[in-house]
């Protein structure tokens, strides 16, 4: 800067000096320019303008004296012209020097730069209900989805459920499935061409209004102090707030082998490879009897009419359901499992699983020393939590639940939320919790989005969850769901009605919605199947409400059979009701009504 200020001083004299003058002025000027950006070369021409203020005050003193005895005499005014002319070009030199100097301070204003992103590990339910939440919000946010599969985000429960019931052969590549109401949806959220497909971490510098998605990657490293997280190629992204929604990894079996035969069901990949193998009379062993197991064992059966498959069940609980259902109701689910074709082998542990080496086949060799020759076997026993990246970033962990414990805005550290299956959170009515369910994802996953822009407000939603065990028999429940607590049971008639198909093509507020989804009921072929026969002509247990209780308070409602009632389950389980209000609580949900 000492150099353009000098230049420019001796400027405003040089049409009194002329043009000898200015160029003696500018002769030591130019080789400066070319190293302005040295710090030590700006010190060196302080030096030698040390003589500057001098020159300049006898100039002051005797040039116009000095102007007026070597001024030659007037001269025709066009000559005048003419003189003017040939001052003209020094005249010009002054402006380029001030429009270089204005160029070169343009350079040092600092570059334009895309906002910190908002950014969102997992590529699951929960972020996607986040970056959401975060544009509707902050429509200019840059927001990053970073996933480890190469699919765009979608809903887990289609691919134990109503994939399995579609008609069309190219299910598994089109995943385009109609639910129990009849409408067509498909089981990735929104098409990958309305996301911004970033290919590494420089595309998070990228101006764009769309969410960005990051595939293919994982996160190996947060470091909550910096605001940054490190991918699995060592680049590294510098956030404005982080989300956690890494979900889970299936459980394995203690005997488990590495082999292809036998595999874990959890993700688009796990449905894909199914499909294929359910075919041509295979036979199929799924280990677990809880909810997934028991949605995945059915749904088979459902194949098997036209596939010739043989479906076997096992799990070491009394019946399907036992760790969340009362034992009465635990052993009439099982009845209706058998009855739609399913092999149950309740009360069985697997002690061992191996391969045959000359057949290929996969044996399984139960606790009561069975044997089992079999040509896959799914294992469904549930996930962990992946909470591997929260604990090396030093964040709270929940050893209890193994969830990352967040406060009631669901924020684990400043700037770092947690949302779905791995997070602890504190429920207002029950105390602390971890859950691993659909709506739980979609909730705590848009709750945390707001959050992170600004809404800090708790986290109270009562999730509920819901399995279908086909398009005759459904539940969905609210709380504590526990087979060890007390429980109250009111049962009613049921009619075809009373089914997940016959309920989903009257619903259209349903909690089963993908996130930002409208229901739109109508009817299908499954629905008129169901509505045609009265699946519980003789069952006792056709529909009705299960009441958890502890303490004498409500703390858990299954509602079997009985649809659209959900927020009426939330609001007991939020009012905290006792045991001895139930039967005024009945009367919400209808089960009694003159049509049954």
């Amino acid at each position: 800067m000492n150099i353009l200020k000098t230049t420019g001083h001796s400027a405003r004299f040089v049409q009194k000096r002329g043009i000898s003058a200015l160029k003696s002025q500018l002769t030591p000027v130019k080789p400066a320019r070319a190293s302005r950006f040295y710090s030590t070369q700006q010190q060196h021409v302080q030096k030698e303008s040390s003589n500057v203020p001098w020159a300049i005050g006898s100039l002051l003193v005797f040039g116009p004296l000095l102007f007026k005895l070597t001024s030659p005499p007037p001269a025709p005014k066009k000559k005048e012209i003419v003189e003017e002319k040939k001052e003209t070009p020094v005249e010009v030199a002054v402006p380029v020097e001030e429009e270089e100097e204005e160029e070169e301070e343009a350079v040092k204003e600092p570059v334009k730069v895309v906002q910190k992103p908002y950014v969102l590990v997992g590529a699951g339910t929960a972020s996607f209900a986040a970056a959401q939440a975060i544009k509707e919000k902050d429509p200019q946010a840059n927001v990053i989805i970073i996933g480890e599969e190469s699919y765009s985000p979608y809903m887990r429960p289609p691919l134990s459920k109503e994939l399995w019931f579609s008609e069309d052969p190219n299910v598994a590549e089109t995943l385009v499935f109609k639910d129990w109401s009849g409408s067509e949806r498909n089981t990735v959220y929104q098409d990958i061409s309305k996301y911004e497909v970033i290919k590494d971490a420089s595309g998070s510098d990228i101006v764009t209004d769309k969410i960005k998605l990051l595939l293919n990657k994982s996160v190996a490293k947060l470091n909550v102090e910096d605001h940054t997280v490190t991918l699995d190629d060592g680049s590294v992204i510098y956030y404005n707030k982080v989300l956690l929604a890494t979900g889970g990894t299936p459980k394995q079996l203690p005997s488990q082998t590495d082999s292809e035969n036998v595999t874990t069901f959890r993700n688009i990949q796990d449905f894909k490879k199914l499909d294929k193998i359910a075919k041509d009379g295979a036979h199929i062993a799924v280990v677990g009897g809880g909810f997934l197991g028991s949605e995945l064992a059915v749904a088979l059966a459902h194949r098997a009419g036209k596939e010739n498959l043989k479906v076997t069940q096992i799990f070491p609980e009394e019946g399907n359901m036992a760790k969340v259902f009362p034992a009465y109701l635990t052993k009439w689910t099982t009845s209706r499992v058998r009855k739609v074709g399913v092999d149950v082998k309740d009360k069985s542990t697997v002690k061992s699983v191996s391969t045959d080496k000359e057949t290929g086949k996969t044996i399984i060799e139960l606790g009561n020393d069975e044997k089992l020759t079999v040509d896959h076997v799914i294992v469904a026993i549930g996930i962990e939590p992946r909470i591997d990246l929260a604990k090396e970033a030093g964040l709270e962990i929940d050893e209890k639940r193994s969830g990352v414990v967040v406060n009631a805005e669901l924020e684990a550290r400043t700037d770092v939320y947690a949302a779905g299956d791995m997070v602890s959170f504190h429920d207002v009515q029950l105390g602390r919790r971890r859950i691993e369910h659909h709506d739980h994802a979609v909730l705590s996953g848009r709750h945390a989005g707001e959050n992170m822009v600004g809404a800090s407000r708790a986290y109270n939603h009562q999730s509920m969850f819901w399995s279908d065990l086909g398009p005759e028999i459904g539940y969905e429940a609210v709380g504590l769901i526990d087979s060890q607590l007390s429980t109250v049971s009111v049962w009613a008639k049921a009619t075809a009605q009373d089914t997940p198909a016959a309920a989903a093509a009257s619903e259209t507020d349903s909690p089963r919605v993908a996130p930002g989804e409208e229901a739109v009921a109508t009817t299908t072929s499954v629905t008129e199947a169901v509505k045609a026969k009265n699946p519980f002509q003789d069952e006792k247990f056709g529909k009705g409400l299960v009441f958890y209780v502890r303490d004498q308070k409500i703390v858990g409602l299954v509602l079997f059979n009985v649809f659209g009632k959900v927020q009426e389950a939330r609001d007991i389980i939020n009012g905290g009701y006792t045991s001895d209000k139930i039967d005024g609580l009945l009367k919400k949900f209808e089960l009694y009504s003159k049509d049954h």
